[in-house]
């Protein structure tokens, strides 16, 4: 069995189960000394901030207006529900830049280092080309249903579905690019 990292793990000590934390600190720090890089932010990160504190707003001024004023604001769960979409779209391609979607890695485990990173650089590949073709299609229903309002908010279904398109085609650039950086051998960024 490995750990994140892949490397083995021989023995399980009671530090490795976390029952005392200080030797565990330890010996993770002695199995790995360099500590790991602070996550960057990208574009998508901060547009998914941005989604989550107005997402907050709006649940909040819900609540706000349903318990406290006794008096419900009818578009904030429409709102918040397209919110949340925005928000699971957006964060899905900041993760992509950090390469933080799960994935099944049983092959990866046993192949040799050169078939792995061609293994890693075609999953990429189809990854973006799947997401290239899933926005392609959340384009064209953004088109169809342009003239279409939602049911509380002025507000063309067509943005929802154009945003998420963005969202999807950054994903599939990410990806694209990380599979070309396994291919060629240099570490994706």
């Amino acid at each position: 069995m490995n750990d994140d990292k892949g490397r083995p793990l021989d023995q399980v000590t009671p530090a490795a189960t976390g029952r005392d934390p200080a030797a565990g600190n330890a010996m993770h720090a002695a199995l790995d000394p360099t500590p790991a890089p602070a996550p960057r932010w990208v574009f998508e990160d901060h547009v998914a901030l941005g989604v989550l504190i107005a997402l907050g707003g709006v649940v909040f001024a819900q609540f706000l207006s349903r318990y406290a004023f006794n008096h419900s604001i009818g578009w904030t769960e429409e709102g918040a529900r397209m919110l949340l979409v925005l928000l699971v779209f957006i964060g899905a391609a900041g993760a992509a830049s950090r390469q933080g979607h799960i994935y099944v890695e049983i092959l990866e485990l046993v192949l040799p280092g050169r078939a792995k990173r061609w293994l890693k650089g075609f999953n990429h590949l189809l990854s973006a080309g799947f997401f290239a073709y899933v926005a392609w299609l959340a384009w064209q229903v953004g088109q169809r249903v342009w003239n279409s309002s939602m049911s509380t908010l002025p507000i063309s279904k067509g943005w929802i579905y154009t945003i998420v398109a963005a969202a999807l085609l950054l994903m599939a650039y990410r990806l694209a690019r990380q599979g070309i950086h396994h291919w060629r051998g240099d570490t994706p960024s």
